[in-house]
């Protein structure tokens, strides 16, 4: 059969005719032709070029009137990124054909369903050397040569991702071969290994990979500063938690949250109590919490897969935190919690943004176990305060309080402290997402400088103290013009004197 696709990829598609000759085939290679042989959309495009792939790439990209860059000069890798509508882009990766040699570079590849190809100018026919699509059929994950891991161990989390992603067995020769060259991790470059593991985290369901990871004994080749075997002391349960289980717990309980706010619920059956309040009070959520997760602070990588990674790190961070029987937070909870994110950004390579939005999480997720504690006041000025410290990570802290202290799946009893719980994340979420202009950035009615000059001081402490205190009141309504910030910031300030 000819794989025909929609109109914008038959465009794509004659670009890349157009510049390949006898002598430089284009072939379409990996999860593409994967996709294909399942009739799955095909988005990203992923190809191997006998030739020369600047060459090729930059007509490619020139025609389509597309970005185009090299990934990696040495190997022959490139990317186009083709913009068809505003904020939609594709990916088009081009890598050097082995040798030049179809054959021999597809038996040099990870995993046999991923050895096929089809060339662009001869689309009728299937190049599957290793039966790769018999194994597709059959569900089945298996190494197109014995030493694959070997030769490149992030093959291994590679096969953890994609069996779960389409519900694939792993081979025993491959679960053997798995556990053989574990140690091999340590080998490859971290920015790799991150990139995989990021891809872990925002399965739909991340729980069974990570499972998978502890049963093959690789959460230690692939998670820094993580002690899985370390059992919670204050676990409020008789039986032994280590930290490890209470965050896979946690998260299983997001993928539950996600499944009853995002994606409904069944009619079939009558939901608990606790399944109807959470529903009752995040359902209208629903679009702006999914925008919210994906939300980017490195291209590849939304904020849902490191909110995954922060609850990984929950305990550590809770450790740093909050002395929980006390309610004491430590004077050098800042310093503590600074370090341990830093150690991770390094392990993990990951962004500014992304280390910014975990230090902001990991120093402010004791403040929702703290209102709760002291019956805080639910009004503008503490949705206003929650944020200031938390940013952009504490819509995520909201969720994380509420996946740490129950199970959606059973009801409960009378529970004041979830009650109280529920109440204040439900109303800083809606602070958020539905008074974000008015609480949580409200307009800027003076500045630093109006404010040198009327009170005739220069000191930056003061001023930021009349900032804050100014922007207080415009969060109470009480502020709403520059005349009005002014008057107030000259009537306090003859009080002060």
């Amino acid at each position: 059969m000819v794989y025909q696709f929609d109109p914008e990829t038959e465009l794509i598609f004659s670009y890349l005719s157009k510049h390949s000759t006898n002598e430089n085939q284009v072939f379409m290679v990996g999860g593409m032709v994967r996709d294909i042989l399942l009739n799955r959309p095909v988005h990203d495009i992923d190809l191997s070029f006998c030739g020369n792939v600047r060459e090729y790439g930059k007509k490619v990209a020139d025609d389509l009137g597309a970005a185009f860059f090299m990934l990696n000069e040495k190997f022959q890798t490139a990317r186009i990124i083709y913009k068809s509508r505003p904020g939609i882009k594709r990916w088009i990766d081009i890598v050097a054909t082995r040798n030049n040699d179809i054959l021999m570079d597809l038996s040099q590849r990870d995993f046999t369903i991923n050895a096929m190809a089809i060339e662009i100018n001869k689309r009728e026919s299937l190049i599957d050397p290793l039966s790769g699509a018999n194994d597709l059929n059959l569900k089945i994950l298996k190494l197109c040569i014995p030493d694959g891991l070997a030769i490149d161990p992030v093959r291994i989390l590679r096969a953890v991702r994609l069996s779960v992603q389409f519900g694939w067995k792993i081979s025993p020769e491959t679960i053997q071969a798995m556990k053989i060259s574990a140690p091999r991790l340590n080998l490859i470059s971290v920015e790799r290994k991150r990139d995989e593991i990021f891809r872990i985290l925002n399965l739909e369901n991340p729980v069974i990979a990570l499972r998978i990871l502890i049963h093959l004994n690789l959460v230690k080749y692939s998670f820094p500063e993580i002690d899985f075997q370390m059992v919670l002391e204050d676990n409020q349960n008789d039986e032994t938690q280590t930290a490890w289980d209470q965050s896979i717990s946690n998260i299983q309980k997001f993928i539950q949250f996600e499944k009853l706010v995002f994606g409904g619920f069944s009619s079939e059956g009558a939901m608990n109590i606790r399944q109807a309040v959470i529903l009752m009070s995040f359902r209208r959520f629903r679009l702006p919490l999914t925008d919210y997760f994906q939300i980017k602070l490195h291209e590849d990588r939304p904020i849902r897969s490191l909110f995954m990674l922060a609850f990984l790190y929950h305990n550590y961070f809770e450790k740093y935190n909050l002395r929980k029987k006390s309610m004491e937070v430590p004077n050098n909870i800042v310093e503590d919690a600074i370090s341990l994110v830093e150690k991770i950004a390094r392990a993990l390579v990951l962004s500014n943004l992304e280390v910014g939005w975990l230090k902001d999480f990991s120093n402010n997720i004791y403040i929702i176990q703290q209102a709760i504690v002291t019956d805080q006041p639910l009004n503008p000025e503490f949705a206003y305060d929650f944020f200031y410290q938390s940013k952009l990570s504490g819509v995520a802290i909201c969720l994380y309080s509420l996946m740490n202290r129950f199970d959606i799946e059973k009801d409960f009893p009378e529970d004041k402290n979830w009650m109280n719980c529920l109440s204040i994340c439900s109303f800083l979420v809606d602070a958020y997402f539905n008074h974000f202009d008015e609480w949580i950035h409200p307009p800027n009615f003076i500045n630093g400088h109006d404010i040198m000059k009327i009170l005739g001081i220069k000191d930056g402490k003061i001023i930021g103290y009349w900032i804050n205190k100014i922007t207080l009141e415009s969060v109470k309504g009480k502020i709403n013009s520059h005349s009005d910030a002014v008057r107030f910031l000259k009537k306090e300030a003859n009080k002060a004197t």
